[in-house]
C-alpha cells in the first residue's frame, strides 16, 4: 500500500484525488493532506510519503518553493504536480525540480493512472540498478565512521536528512534494517582485523565501534557463531 500526500489548497480537489487513489485505483492510501507547502513540510519532518501530489500555486508557500525543498532534501520521493495553469514557465521549472509529471486540472483519471504506472515501473527498475544517491551517501558515511557513534541521530545530522526518511528509504532499497546493516559492516571489519593483525580483542572491539569488549564479543559470537578469541585461534 503506497502512502500518498496531497498538497492542495482546495479541499474539493483533495477529496476528488483521494477518491481516485483509494476507491478507483486502489493500492494507495492518502495518509496526509496539506493546504499549502508550509503545512506539508511540517508533516514531512515527522514522516515521509511514498508519493506526493502537489499544486503549484498555493498560499503561504507555493508549489515551486516546496518542490525546491523536496529536490534538495528528499530527491527519491516521486512528485506529481497538479495545476490549473497551462503555463510553460511553471512546467519547465517544475521539471527542473525533478517532478515526475505535470497534470492540469481537472485531472483526468486516465492521465493520473498513466503517471502512477510510470512511477511504479521506475520503482521496479530501481530494484535492479545500483543504489540511488542517498543510499550511497548513507553507506559511505557508515564506512567512514565504523569506529564512531553511528546512531540514527548522527547520520541524520551529518546528512541533514530526516531520521524517518533515512530509515524508511534504506529499508525500502536494501531490504535490510539500518541498524542490522551497521552491525554487519562492523562485524566484517572485526573479521578482517582479527584475521590480518595481531591486535588485542579489546583493540579490535574499539576499532569496530564497540567501547565495551564484552558486548563486542557477545555480538561477534551471535553473528559468526564463535567468540573473537575462538575465531582468532583458528586463523592464527
Amino acid at each position: 500500500m503506497k502512502k500518498v500526500m496531497i498538497v492542495e489548497d482546495e479541499k474539493v480537489i483533495r477529496q476528488g484525488i483521494k477518491f481516485l487513489l483509494e476507491e478507483v485505483f486502489t493500492g494507495y492510501q492518502v495518509a496526509w493532506e496539506a493546504e499549502n507547502g508550509e503545512r506539508a513540510l511540517e508533516i514531512i519532518h515527522v514522516d515521509v510519503p511514498d508519493i506526493i501530489l502537489s499544486d503549484i500555486r498555493m498560499p503561504k508557500m507555493d508549489g515551486l518553493k516546496f518542490l525546491s525543498y523536496l529536490q534538495d532534501k528528499l530527491p527519491e520521493v516521486p512528485v506529481i504536480v497538479i495545476s490549473g495553469y497551462d503555463d510553460f514557465a511553471y512546467v519547465r521549472e517544475a521539471f527542473k525540480l525533478g517532478v515526475k509529471d505535470y497534470l492540469l486540472k481537472p485531472i483526468k483519471r486516465s492521465e493520473l493512472a498513466s503517471v502512477l504506472k510510470k512511477i511504479e515501473k521506475e520503482d521496479i527498475t530501481y530494484a535492479f540498478r545500483e543504489d540511488p544517491p542517498v543510499i550511497r551517501q548513507i553507506k559511505e558515511l557508515i564506512e567512514q565512521h565504523l569506529e564512531e557513534d553511528l546512531s540514527l541521530k548522527f547520520i541524520s545530522n551529518t546528512l541533514n536528512l530526516h531520521p524517518n526518511y533515512i530509515s524508511q528509504t534504506f529499508k525500502d532499497y536494501t531490504k535490510v534494517n539500518l541498524s542490522d546493516y551497521i552491525v554487519s559492516r562492523r562485524m566484517e571489519k572485526a573479521n578482517r582485523l582479527l584475521s590480518q593483525t595481531n591486535l588485542k580483542i579489546y583493540d579490535v572491539a574499539y576499532l569496530s565501534g564497540y567501547s565495551n569488549a564484552k558486548h563486542f564479543s557477545s555480538v561477534f559470537k551471535k553473528y559468526f557463531g564463535k567468540t573473537p578469541q575462538q575465531f582468532k585461534n583458528e586463523v592464527l
